[in-house]
């Protein structure tokens, strides 16, 4: 009976599961490409040539597309920063009640900081800001950015406390 309720929400499923892995391999082309753009830049310094104007803009926007990419999917792999050494000595109950505590706590974080990013980058539209640098780019981008990968965090920490494929005590641990 769930299987067939669970039918019309597969392609949301799939496009949402889509969403997360683009998001992951954008944020790890652009840690690639940063790393290219550094190599290159110094290069041409050292060669006494032009070294490439925008570089160091570029390579500020990369590290934030790479967080704000690798984020969600961190989450989904359980790949999260989760210090439980010292509520892993509690009993069982405890232990689990700190955890699922952890992770409403950081869904909660996640989506207020994602609203509060996604209210200043509204702004910044209104405003018509762009951010001058070697580069000019709209205001709005790094905020929609922000609100994009924290709201997706928010969605995955949810996730993790309704769909748990493994005990929740198992869902903090070894990493990516």
């Amino acid at each position: 009976m769930a299987a067939i309720a669970d039918a019309p929400m597969r392609p949301l499923i799939r496009l949402y599961d889509f969403l997360i892995a683009g998001f992951a391999a954008v944020g790890a082309a652009s840690l690639a490409l940063s790393t290219i753009l550094i190599v290159a830049d110094v290069l041409l310094r050292n060669f006494g040539l032009q070294p490439i104007q925008a570089a160091s803009a570029l390579v500020e926007y990369a590290m934030l597309v790479a967080t704000v990419g690798g984020s969600p999917w961190l989450v989904r792999r359980k790949g999260h920063v989760a210090v439980d050494s010292l509520i892993a000595q509690l009993p069982s109950p405890i232990h689990r009640t700190l955890l699922v505590g952890g992770m409403v706590l950081s869904l909660a974080v996640c989506a207020f900081l994602g609203w509060r990013a996604a209210m200043l980058a509204l702004e910044a539209v209104a405003r018509g800001s762009v951010d001058i640098r070697s580069i000019i780019l709209p205001g709005w981008i790094v905020y929609a950015l922000l609100s994009a990968g924290l709201f997706l965090c928010a969605t995955e920490f949810l996730r993790l406390l309704i769909v748990r494929d493994a005990p929740i005590e198992a869902q903090h641990g070894s990493g990516a």
